[in-house]
């Protein structure tokens, strides 16, 4: 499969999970997306940033994929939550134990990206400001496609991550990618607004401590 990747300063030596920081979406891992869009806005204010396009052979490897329904979102977002504050979990022992567990049990994770756009709505569902129907419907609006994390050296191995391009951004793909991440920031506001309003009375829509209550028994 072909899967993209941005790096700030482009990748130097082997690849391996190790590299990035463990307040990662999906903690420390070497980090690819599906869609071009998401890597290019990463590195589009970045002077020595490189773009990557990788052919990935994800065959025979341990995988866990968050899929788009609405107790796998959660779970999405809540893994989220650990690896970003894990000290949002402090008084949580089942969830906590569980969500290290994901971050050793497997080679590869799965699961959407969210940009600066829809971390702004998973903070707000994190700080208690928001619900979780707001939070997952306003993940409709994100169409940046999957992250693929590589967790292992299993699933780092040069057989398996095979670069095919490596590029700085043209001027004018700098430009819409950051035109592009403006444009989203701005819409997600006002989606974020639309969607509190809409729930604002939901008796059955829950909030993040009434989740992690449910979830940690």
């Amino acid at each position: 499969m072909k899967l993209y990747h941005g790096s700030k300063s482009g990748i130097a030596g082997k690849i391996n999970p190790y590299k990035s920081r463990t307040t990662c979406d999906f903690g420390k891992g070497f980090y690819l997306g599906d869609m071009p869009d998401q890597p290019k806005g990463l590195i589009a204010s970045r002077e020595y940033g490189k773009y990557y396009e990788i052919e990935y052979d994800i065959s025979s490897l341990k995988i866990l994929e968050f899929k788009e329904i609405y107790q796998e979102q959660l779970d999405w977002a809540l893994f989220i939550a650990y690896n970003r504050n894990p000290a949002l979990f402090e008084d949580y022992n089942i969830l906590k134990q569980k969500y290290a567990a994901y971050n050793t049990s497997y080679d590869v994770i799965i699961g959407l990206i969210a940009d600066d756009s829809m971390m702004n709505t998973l903070n707000r569902f994190f700080a208690g400001e928001s619900t979780d129907k707001v939070m997952i419907d306003c993940l409709k609006h994100v169409k940046l496609g999957n992250q693929y994390v590589l967790k292992t050296e299993e699933a780092c191995k040069s057989d398996r991550v095979k670069i095919i391009t490596e590029r700085e951004l043209e001027p004018y793909e700098k430009k819409a990618a950051q035109a592009d991440s403006a444009q989203r920031l701005r819409q997600m506001d006002s989606i974020i607004n639309m969607y509190s309003k809409k729930y604002r009375r939901d008796t059955k829509a829950k909030y993040i401590d009434e989740i992690m209550e449910e979830w940690n028994k």
